[in-house]
């Protein structure tokens, strides 16, 4: 099992042992190597995400989150933050998209909202184990399709007032899909949490094959080579409470942001935690439609929380080797003491 306390500390571990594997492989991707039954556990899920130059990507990790709970297939939706999305040549709604399996859009005849189901199973049955959100299903796996989801599902459990999530996948890209699943997981993990008005709780990540592909080991020994930027990088907490009505609102701003209705920050009416992220969403659109440098600063400055500067700003590539204590977080705060009961 590798863990850690925030996201950092798990990948330099995971990577570490990546480059030690003997098992190899060859897929249609490429060859690599890969660790078999491979368990992961973050202490603090929202730790979720990089403090590194290299691979501090909030932005793409932030937008794959917002197509998840928009229910959406349109490669045109995630292109817009990622235009690299594959597959390559793909064009329309992505039938392997895990928005439909989530929500229940009725897309591809997808009508069960899974997420609304598991917080309805937990508040009736605080100690189920039948709270699961299934994202394989068996027509996935018919001959002659050429993708599948990599997630088998995603399980919340909710003991002693805390809700621990279990992410199972059949296979999991190291360098591209993990540090996603894991920002993508946590969310709907803390969004449960809220519902529940209990505190997040660990998160579990299970790979049958968690696997590196060749041609992104420079990029790996780039990012070991890198160094931490900072040794507690969570980032801030969900409010208290319900906050579908809230997260529904904050969609509805993304896709007046990605449509270009949404062009200042005066017209982002939400609470300060989903304006946050609001805010980071509008800079990359003020750089996609080219609205000049005034413009996207002028915007990002209304951002309240100093933590989403900090992907902003230029920072080195490589840094000086840190004596080990400096490299650990030593306190792990979950920040879910006010307003949520214990």
């Amino acid at each position: 099992m590798i863990e850690g306390r925030y996201l950092d500390e798990i990948m330099r571990k995971l990577y570490s042992e990546l480059s030690k594997s003997t098992d190899t492989f060859e897929a249609s991707k490429g060859k690599g190597q890969d660790l078999l039954g491979q368990k992961i556990l973050l202490k603090d899920p929202r730790a979720r995400i990089s403090a590194t130059a290299t691979r501090g990507r909030l932005i793409s990790a932030l937008a794959e989150f917002c197509w998840y709970m928009a229910g959406s297939a349109d490669l045109d939706f995630i292109r817009f933050y990622l235009p690299d999305y594959p597959p390559e040549g793909a064009k329309g709604s992505l039938e392997e998209a895990y928005g439909p399996r989530l929500i229940g859009t009725g897309e591809f005849g997808r009508s069960f909202d899974q997420i609304n189901r598991v917080i309805d199973r937990l508040r009736r049955k605080s100690d189920t184990r039948r709270a699961v959100i299934s994202i394989l299903e068996p027509s996935d796996l018919e001959p002659g399709k050429e993708e599948a989801p990599c997630t088998i599902a995603l399980q919340f459990i909710r003991r002693r007032e805390r809700l621990h999530l279990v992410a199972m996948m059949r296979s999991n890209d190291a360098y591209l899909g993990f540090p996603h699943d894991v920002f993508c997981f946590t969310m709907i993990q803390e969004l449960v949490a809220r519902s529940l008005g209990i505190q997040v709780g660990e998160y579990h990540h299970f790979a049958t094959s968690l696997h590196l592909y060749e041609r992104d080991q420079d990029k790996v020994s780039a990012y070991l080579d890198e160094g931490f930027q900072s040794p507690t990088f969570a980032m801030p907490k969900m409010p208290s409470g319900c906050q579908l009505a809230n997260l529904q609102a904050f969609l509805d701003i993304e896709q007046s942001i990605r449509s270009g209705k949404t062009t200042a920050a005066a017209q982002i009416k939400l609470p300060e935690y989903w304006r946050d992220l609001a805010l980071v969403l509008l800079r990359l659109a003020d750089s996609r439609f080219r609205r000049g440098q005034k413009t996207l600063e002028d915007n990002f400055s209304n951002i309240n929380n100093n933590f989403y500067r900090n992907f902003f700003i230029k920072r080195p590539k490589k840094l000086p080797k840190a004596p080990a204590p400096v490299m650990i977080q030593d306190k792990l705060d979950l920040g879910d003491d006010d307003g949520v009961k214990n």
